[in-house]
């Protein structure tokens, strides 16, 4: 298995291989989180009218105005609430289904029987430091926002119409959902090994953090392209939110929801996908050392 270390297409098609029917309970992950999703997405698509809006229509017309309780404009705001939403659900909930394909593939690659419930429990040990992960994780994409939120606030500032401070104002308004893709890849690879560490080795979260550097140390770029190859199939979707204003002005406002359906069936295949795959790395690393 050496090729492993050197090929990040191996371990791809390695994991690929790991989502078979006689594994079945694999996918349950990818299940529980999708129904999840798909919930909170109803219950938010329904927060304007009765009796939902008699907890949401107050916080609706306090942050937003009360033009967003009623349609279309509700549905225009639905992105927004339903982001919020979501990253309470990464704390407390996706990340830990999600890292239960951890012990998935750890039984998988020892011949074991792969059991959803049971992984859930080994992982639930764990779950304060899963949850310091998540919010490590999510603390690095707040400091992109900051950081590119002070670089929009100058560009706004640039008042030529030609030249070279226009393009670059232009440019800086256009790259932002693009490089914030690759900064997410980039953060994403930086710390995937955390949870592995936190689930096979029962490290705790210092532990996990500082030992995911040492996995790291010499394959890197390996790890990166683990992940930036799966996050490829994110691009589409990036287009097509990116370009959201005018899919509404050609279609109907509705389209925000369908975008907002595929979004969650894609991130959610990226990142059990991701997590499998830096899993399968790990214990071939592991065993080959």
């Amino acid at each position: 298995m050496s090729k492993v270390k050197s090929s990040p297409l191996t371990v791809l098609r390695l994991t690929f291989g790991l989502f078979k029917s006689e594994h079945q309970q694999i996918f349950y992950p990818f299940i529980t989180i999708i129904f999840i999703n798909l919930l909170v997405l109803e219950i938010l698509y329904f927060s304007s009218r009765p009796p939902l809006s008699l907890f949401f229509a107050p916080i609706v017309n306090r942050i937003w105005g009360e033009e967003y309780l009623h349609y279309p404009m509700n549905i225009i705001l639905l992105p927004k609430m339903f982001y919020y939403a979501q990253m309470v659900f990464f704390l407390f909930i996706s990340n830990i289904v999600t890292v239960a394909v951890i012990d998935m593939v750890s039984a998988i690659n020892n011949e074991k029987p792969v059991n959803f419930k049971h992984s859930l429990g080994k992982v639930l040990p764990g779950y304060v430091y899963i949850i310091l992960y998540s919010f490590l994780s999510l603390m690095f994409f707040q400091f992109f926002d900051s950081a590119y939120g002070i670089l929009i606030h100058r560009a706004v500032k640039i008042h030529s119409t030609t030249g070279v401070l226009f393009w670059l104002k232009k440019s800086v308004f256009f790259a932002a959902p693009y490089v914030q893709y690759f900064y997410s890849i980039f953060v994403t690879a930086l710390f995937i090994y955390i949870p592995v560490l936190i689930v096979l080795e029962k490290k705790k979260f210092l532990g996990a953090f500082l030992t995911n550097f040492k996995v790291l140390f010499g394959s890197f770029w390996l790890t990166f392209t683990l992940v930036l190859i799966p996050m490829l199939f994110y691009l589409p979707l990036l287009l097509m939110r990116d370009n959201i204003s005018s899919l509404i002005e050609l279609t109907f406002p509705e389209i925000n929801i369908w975008v907002l359906i595929l979004s969650i069936f894609v991130t959610t295949g990226i990142n059990i996908f991701v997590t499998a795959a830096a899993t399968t790395y790990y214990l071939y690393k592991k065993e080959n050392s």
